[in-house]
């Protein structure tokens, strides 16, 4: 029987730019396994076209993406959801040492697991409507996709542990204000508006471009590490932790059945 299930990501080229789309607009953009099988194909592909110059990565519907998929993580144990993990920050490194620049087109929610997809990319354009946040401290974990590092880099460690403590959503003028967002403009000229800018950075010369964007990364010496820092191996050790945690457990639990969590401390 021939599958019909809808691509979870869709690529059109436009060259001198890809746009890559997240395609579960009914789950709000959540990333599974196929979603990061998807994107990393879509990279791969588009890396090695030469006509291609820069991707614009947004997501279909009205979110750029919510975060993992929860429904994954109520059923995985911890070899699995260590994996997975492993993979996610294996593909935000990606995004951040891509071949050619990335722009985040972000039409809606961009939280979690989304939000740390749009931290590791170059360039970022918001919709007036789009909503940023690192919410995993309701479930009793912490972002282990590279979260608590790469937005530190952007806003400083004391506002990033409190937008990561507290879980508090930031609107695009307060994260264009933070310097999370470079651009932002209405809903309706989101697409035109990122395409133009990702046009703007494919039209550079190519091997400045990338001498740029590693030089500029070289600023913040653990970026240049990227997944094998400290800080990154930290992350990820205190989120499998915090997974295995009855916090953890009931964190997810109650977020699955849509209720209030009972967090004890254990």
């Amino acid at each position: 029987m021939a599958d019909t299930a809808p691509c979870p990501v869709l690529v059109e080229r436009s060259a001198p730019i890809a746009v890559v789309t997240i395609n579960r607009p009914e789950k709000y953009n959540a990333i599974n396994a196929a979603v990061v099988d998807a994107l990393e194909n879509a990279l791969t592909e588009l890396e090695g076209d030469p006509a291609i110059r820069a991707i614009v990565l947004t997501g279909a519907g009205k979110a750029f993406a919510a975060g993992a998929d929860i429904a994954f993580y109520a059923d995985a144990d911890r070899v699995s959801f260590d994996a997975f993990t492993q993979r996610c920050n294996e593909l935000c490194d990606r995004i951040a040492k891509c071949a050619v620049p990335v722009v985040a087109a972000v039409n809606g929610l961009a939280l979690g697991g989304g939000f740390e997809l749009v931290l590791s990319c170059d360039v970022v354009v918001a919709a007036d409507e789009a909503t940023f946040g690192l919410p995993e401290v309701s479930l009793g974990l912490l972002p282990g996709w590279g979260g608590t590092q790469r937005l530190t880099w952007h806003v400083g460690p004391n506002r990033a542990k409190w937008l990561v403590m507290s879980g508090e959503r930031l609107d695009a003028e307060a994260a264009e204000a933070a310097g999370i967002v470079t651009h932002r403009c209405a809903q309706g000229e989101l697409a035109a508006r990122a395409a133009q800018i990702a046009t703007t950075l494919a039209e550079q010369a190519p091997l400045a471009v990338a001498a740029i964007r590693e030089a500029v990364t070289a600023a913040v010496p653990a970026a240049a590490q990227a997944s094998v820092g400290a800080g990154f191996q930290l992350e990820r050790a205190k989120l499998s932790a915090l997974f295995e945690s009855a916090d953890g457990r009931e964190g997810i639990a109650a977020f699955v059945h849509k209720r209030p969590p009972h967090f004890r401390g254990r």
